[in-house]
């Protein structure tokens, strides 16, 4: 066996930077970036969710509504065969359906047999960089009409 490649000195490799390059520090940096625009992308793609979400109940809280009111009708007019709605009982009971449902920004009109409700929502934002500002009104407007039935 030959003794002197056991006996051969360790060579430590030591690695000196003496060039000042900053090599890899733009990736912490684009690290960073792409991680903001990735929680700026999820919290907007949660804000038009919520505001999908609002349209879609301000649209069947009108419509509940206007068919709660055009379910009152004018009992005299109705004993003579005309189907005629109450105003002020079709505004009252569209009103308080409204109310029970925590909806305060609201218009009701009665016109002969038929109810007009549009409800209007606001849905606040939770973009960071827009949480400060109003956020998005959903506007929703629907009708029933009263109709002799069975």
């Amino acid at each position: 066996m030959n003794r002197s490649i056991l006996r051969a000195p360790v060579r430590r490799l030591i690695w000196h930077d003496n060039t000042g390059d900053d090599t890899g520090s733009i990736s912490l940096f684009l690290l960073g970036a792409v991680a903001t625009a990735a929680v700026l992308f999820a919290a907007l793609i949660t804000d038009q969710t919520r505001i999908l979400h609002a349209n879609g109940a301000a649209f069947d809280l009108a419509g509940k509504a206007a068919r709660v009111g055009a379910q009152q009708l004018d009992t005299t007019a109705l004993a003579d065969g005309v189907i005629r709605l109450d105003p002020t009982s079709a505004r009252t009971a569209a009103r308080a359906y409204l109310d029970a449902h925590g909806v305060d920004n609201s218009a009701i009109v009665v016109a002969g047999a038929t109810v007009t409700i549009t409800v209007h929502q606001q849905v606040r934002f939770r973009i960071p960089v827009l949480a400060t500002g109003p956020g998005a009104i959903v506007t929703q407007t629907r009708s029933a009409i009263a109709t002799p039935g069975p």
